[in-house]
């Protein structure tokens, strides 16, 4: 395309070096040209800033104190770039070369494009999907469509409209950033790309998944050194959070209640099974969003002032699909690669 636009690209790294080499090589060679790298650095220990000095000197380092999270972490690359669009990419990511290209093509052929997600496939193995973006389900949860699925099946490899990117790898025009913002720096890990697909959708943007591309992704290696009831509690309050400060009062009622009620029945079910520190987070989670309402209301009072531009009506049923009871079951025993899309 002509006049190709700048492409900044941010990575979060916190004790990443292990992996770090494949990733900057990735990144380094692609073939689009007009692009800068930024690397912030989540005040990691294990002689990363060291490594990407010395072997990744055109790369610009930014260092953080302390760990800020990955919504945090990307904040601060965020108002240091320049380019006309930002690259989103983890450090368990390794891009292929024509990514760029390919990428900024499709993001620039409609004015209303805001974000697009290439295809991931699981690394080292790269015979499985590990997303290809998400849709929205009426219980609150979101459909990982594709996952674990072979990457070469039709479905999965047709242009759509997606609900929510993984953020491993997702391409964004900062015009969308300048006016929606980023992550949540409350979210710390885990639905705060979801988070931040919801307001671009209020906006008035759409989300793309285009699979010309396949970046592999180690899945979850960033997120190794959190204990899993950690995790746990991320995930539940955030999804929390988040539709709380950004559906209609039309839609928190209709999703809310119901997605509570089956907090419970997971909440019971570690309990039954004896995983008491994963009930507990479940619980915490819910509580942590009662103490903090009155931000998340103010956050609220923001984004319905100031972001929504169109109800959610014009957005979520197009972006919900209907599953059955089997989908839930090997999400949480087995794994979603046994569930037929």
């Amino acid at each position: 395309m002509r006049n190709e636009p700048l492409i900044s690209v941010i990575i979060v790294n916190w004790n990443g070096k292990s992996i770090l080499k494949d990733c900057l090589d990735a990144i380094t060679k692609v073939n689009y040209i007009k692009l800068e790298i930024l690397l912030v650095d989540n005040a990691s220990v294990d002689g990363s800033l060291e490594f990407v000095k010395k072997n990744y000197p055109s790369i610009k380092v930014f260092v953080n104190k302390e760990n800020l999270g990955v919504g945090g972490g990307f904040e601060v690359g965020l108002r240091k770039v320049k380019g006309q669009a930002v690259l989103l990419l983890n450090t368990d990511a390794i891009i292929q070369k024509n990514l760029l290209t390919n990428l900024v093509k499709v993001l620039y052929s409609d004015k209303k494009i805001g974000a697009v997600q290439p295809k991931l496939v699981l690394y080292p193995n790269k015979n499985l999907i590990d997303s290809i973006g998400c849709f929205f389900l009426s219980t609150g949860d979101l459909y990982h469509f594709g996952r674990e699925k072979n990457p070469n099946e039709p479905p999965y490899n047709k242009r759509m409209e997606i609900f929510s990117t993984k953020g491993a790898c997702m391409l964004i025009k900062t015009e969308v950033l300048n006016k929606i913002g980023l992550f949540d720096k409350d979210f710390f890990a885990y639905f705060e790309d979801t988070d931040f697909c919801i307001r671009m959708l209020l906006a008035g943007y759409n989300i793309l998944y285009d699979p010309t591309e396949t970046v592999f992704h180690r899945g979850g290696y960033t997120s190794k050194n959190i204990m899993r009831s950690n995790i746990l509690f991320h995930s539940y309050k955030n999804r929390i959070n988040s539709y709380l400060k950004n559906f209609s009062i039309k839609y928190l009622v209709k999703v809310l209640p119901l997605m509570l009620f089956l907090y419970q029945i997971v909440f019971f079910g570690y309990i039954l099974t004896g995983r008491f520190q994963y009930a507990l987070a479940v619980q915490k989670g819910i509580i942590w969003n009662l103490i903090n309402l009155k931000s998340i209301l103010k956050k609220r009072k923001y984004i319905q002032k100031n972001i929504r531009k169109i109800s959610d009506d014009e957005y979520i049923p197009r972006l919900t699909k209907n599953v059955d009871f089997m989908y839930y079951w090997y999400q949480f025993f087995g794994g979603l690669g046994k569930y037929k899309d």
